[in-house]
């Protein structure tokens, strides 16, 4: 039999909140932080962006401030979980898609963390994944794996998109939300991070399934999009969950403000729905975020497991999505611990 996998903690740092609680609660009240920020595209218009502005310094490079997010949500979990190690606990990390700086090294990216949490995180306990938001769903399989042979781990996933190399791609690409484009999106940043154990003692959720797939159609060809990778991924994800998805209560996704992907979402409930709910909402952290990278997957898993510490969750059971711009896809079904 295969063993279950429970969330005991989690961790988050937004621009809304240095906390899990804190940045979540913000999220259902629709709190947000975007303003202008200090870039312009090529055109010279304002970039609206979603970003910290204290304690962090508004000059601070890409991979300061993800690290530095990163850090705080790691000491979130630290404060709830009782003689938790983070030295000896193994990290699964999904990074920035476009690597550069410290992103490009494991051995500095450990030394960088180690010097921010004031500890030794080694090397051999670090995994990492850049494949955008795609790739906090792939770290999360990959510490379940951990899990299954009776060893806790975390998962975590960070970026700020705060970076001139990611907002120079997504202007050349014409995807940023700027005046004259009303179909883009808000570049922001965030980290988020769980602590997975085979313990379901205070357990904040259990992982039921995951399911992956891969999508041809893309915003840079002219496939027809019919959402096959999505659909596949949440096929997967049901399967393992021994689930149909009329008997999920909500749906969370990474999406964040393209009508593309939202048609993702249409096409996945008109296809995958089989008996009719008079409601299946659609949480977006995006929303009150913006676009986190590779931030957004887990961000909405956390946002649906505080929905039901805090008990205003539409039901027990959630789904949910990311996926990145080379068309992976993956879904996951969360249910409520306790």
């Amino acid at each position: 039999m295969t063993r279950p996998t429970y969330i005991r903690a989690a961790g988050m740092a937004t621009p809304v909140g240095l906390t899990w609680q804190t940045s979540c609660a913000a999220m259902r009240a629709g709190l947000t932080r975007k303003s202008i920020s200090p870039y312009h595209d090529d055109d010279g218009r304002e970039i609206v962006a979603s970003y910290l502005l204290t304690p962090l310094r508004e000059e601070a490079s890409a991979d300061e401030r993800w690290i530095a997010l990163l850090t705080y949500a790691l000491r979130d979990i630290a404060r709830q979980v009782d003689h938790l190690e983070l030295e000896q606990t193994p990290l699964f990390l999904a990074r920035p898609l476009l690597l550069h700086g410290l992103s490009c090294s494991i051995p500095l990216l450990s030394e960088a963390l180690s010097n921010a949490l004031d500890l030794r995180i080694a090397p051999e306990n670090l995994h990492v994944f850049n494949e955008g938001s795609y790739g906090g769903y792939v770290a999360l399989e990959r510490g379940r794996a951990l899990v299954r042979t009776g060893q806790p781990c975390i998962v975590a996933a960070a970026e700020s998109m705060l970076c001139a190399r990611t907002l120079l791609r997504l202007s050349d690409q014409q995807r940023l939300l700027v005046e004259g484009n009303s179909d883009g999106i808000i570049p922001g940043e965030a980290a988020a991070a769980m602590l997975l154990s085979p313990d379901r003692m205070q357990a904040l959720a259990t992982l039921r399934g995951l399911g992956f797939g891969k999508e041809s159609a893309a915003l840079d060809n002219d496939l027809p999009l019919r959402a096959d990778g999505l659909i596949t991924a949440a096929r997967g994800a049901l399967r393992e969950a021994n689930l149909q998805l009329h008997e999920l209560d909500f749906r969370v996704s990474d999406a964040s403000g393209e009508s593309f992907y939202f048609k993702e979402q249409s096409l996945l409930v008109s296809r995958l729905l089989r008996e009719r709910r008079a409601e299946f909402p659609l949480w977006l952290s995006a929303e009150p975020l913006g676009d986190t990278g590779a931030a957004g997957g887990l961000c909405g898993l956390l946002w649906a497991m505080a929905s039901w510490a805090r008990k205003y969750a539409p039901g027990p059971r959630a789904i949910g999505f990311a996926g990145n711009d080379e068309g992976a896809r993956a879904a996951v079904v969360l249910e409520r611990g306790g």
